[in-house]
């Protein structure tokens, strides 16, 4: 080389520290990636479950709440003389879930109130349509939010009031003031975290009737997507820009007993701690690799060229190929040196190696009963359409597993799960791949065997486990259903949906039995 110029070892220690740079940074970016992937999934998992468990709350609370009403319309009905004091007494036993409490007769003219600090008094009509609504309907129901003649922003729960012959007196009525203190916001106010995750919710227009923001209350967010999801009575998750242009992992659920939606979202900038903080790891673990990589190749570039073409190559395809395990070809040289670089660059890119495969099986295996998650059914059944290779699906949902859960308590309930995974791997068969697919429902993949191959697989699952002890100390049953691709559908969604169909006919039929899809079922 020119003596002006850079030296040969200068240039090849150069390219040696660049190769292997280069290399890292791709496995940890490739890292990060799944790593952002699992946390993605986790959140939207987690916001939806404790949606679903607030909704239930909430149903149950609002029930309560009707409940208490009607009872105060029966002790007008069995004729007990109404006056203030007791409705001040009724008003005590149920401050913690109403606002206010009110009498009305069949004109809907107040005749009592509780507290006296309500903004209605004895001998005001009401004029809203809530009110005029429960005249008519003569029902007991819970009101969209309205402005009440106070100039409250309100929800009132009603019931009607009848004689003893049945002649109709007018009603009682409860209140949630939603922009002051209320029953709701005791209710929900406590779930709120650190990373900014809070919850919301929304009456069947699309109005806020609950926000931390309590300015917000009032408010339409039917533009919403999550919102729109939820009021057409759909629970699920998903990533989502609300009105305010902000990103969230929100999780969402339906109450039936008041047509809400409960909202529970984190915002998407949470993951981005997690993320650094992997960034950072991987980078000290690699420091030490690199120092060394680097004074190996400072002193010893002269009789490494050829080594190192070995494996700059090397490095070059592992770059394509990360996470499978792709071994680092053997070299033999005399050179301590050149051996010592071999086993840095092999131990490291061994470690990135595992560190991405167990990220990836995190990420598509059951954490409770070791079998494959919905996302990693997700991909195998797609990979086999796309690939036309024929197969059968077996979906399975435990009996009565409520009962179990009811009966025995959840951990109970997550043995007896465990207890059907393993019994699901032992009897599956070697061309067979299990799933957890949700809750007590699993799935079998059978492929290349025909139907009548998967139904005598399933059939004997279901046999053995009708008279295997559980961790119940009973056998448990299964409801199953299959079908078949291509024979009953061509497309991922409708094979599934022909599967569980079939499961929903065994469970119409008696449970306890498999059914076969058919071209009408």
């Amino acid at each position: 080389m020119n003596k002006k110029g850079f030296t040969l070892r200068f240039g090849i220690s150069v390219l040696v520290i660049i190769a292997v740079l280069l290399t890292m940074l791709i496995g940890m970016i490739s890292a990060i990636q799944v790593n952002r992937d699992s946390l993605i999934s986790s959140y939207l998992q987690s916001n939806n479950q404790y949606a679903k468990k607030l909704a239930s709350n909430t149903g149950d609370l609002l029930t309560t709440m009707r409940m208490n009403i009607i009872s105060i319309s029966s002790i007008v009905k069995r004729g007990t003389k109404m006056d203030a004091e007791l409705l001040d007494d009724l008003y005590q036993e149920n401050r913690q879930y109403f606002n206010s409490i009110f009498i009305a007769n069949e004109k809907r003219v107040i005749q009592f109130t509780s507290p006296n600090t309500s903004g209605v008094h004895p001998g005001d009509q009401l004029t809203s349509e809530a009110s005029k609504l429960a005249i008519t309907s003569r029902t007991p129901f819970i009101s969209n939010p309205y402005r009440s003649k106070s100039g409250r922003y309100i929800i009132l729960i009603s019931a009607p009031v009848f004689s003893q012959n049945g002649e109709y007196k007018g009603f009682v009525g409860g209140t949630i003031y939603l922009e002051e203190k209320n029953v709701l916001n005791s209710l929900l106010e406590e779930h709120f975290f650190g990373n900014g995750s809070y919850v919301f919710v929304v009456e069947k227009t699309g109005h806020l009737i609950f926000h931390p923001d309590r300015k917000r209350i009032g408010q339409s967010v039917s533009r919403n997507a999550v919102v729109q999801k939820v009021l057409a009575g759909a629970n699920g998750s998903q990533k989502v820009t609300n009105s305010q242009n902000h990103d969230f992992f929100a999780g969402y659920a339906f109450d039936p007993t008041s047509s809400w939606g409960i909202i529970a979202q984190t915002p998407t900038s949470v993951i981005e701690g997690p993320s650094s903080h992997l960034i950072y790891k991987m980078m000290l673990q690699s420091l030490p690799f690199l120092i060394l990589i680097l004074i190996i190749g400072w002193w010893v570039a002269k009789q490494i060229s050829r080594p190192l073409h070995i494996l700059a190559k090397f490095s070059d395809e592992a770059t394509l190929n990360l996470g499978k395990g792709k071994s680092l070809p053997e070299l033999r040289s005399n050179y301590y040196e050149v051996r010592l670089l071999y086993q840095s660059v092999k131990i490291a890119f061994q470690n990135i190696n595992q560190d991405i495969i167990q990220l990836r099986d995190e990420v598509k295996m059951d954490g409770l009963t070791g079998l494959g998650n919905r996302r990693s059914f997700d991909s195998v059944i797609n990979k086999l359409m796309t690939r036309h290779t024929p197969f059968s699906l077996i979906l399975l949902d435990i009996d009565h597993f409520k009962n179990v859960n009811d009966t025995h308590g959840h951990l109970t309930g997550d043995e007896v799960l465990k207890f059907l995974a393993s019994t699901l791997e032992d009897l599956a068969g070697d061309r067979s791949l299990t799933f957890r697919y949700g809750g007590e429902e699993f799935a079998i993949l059978v492929k290349h065997e025909d139907t009548n191959y998967a139904f005598q697989i399933a059939e004997r699952i279901r046999k053995i486990l009708s008279v295997t002890k559980s961790p119940t100390g009973d056998p448990v049953t299964i409801s199953l259903g299959i079908a078949s691709f291509p024979l009953h559908a061509k497309e991922t969604q409708d094979l599934i949906m022909k599967a569980d169909q079939a499961m929903y006919q065994s469970k119409l039929n008696g449970r306890n039995r498999t059914t076969l899809s058919e071209a009408g079922l």
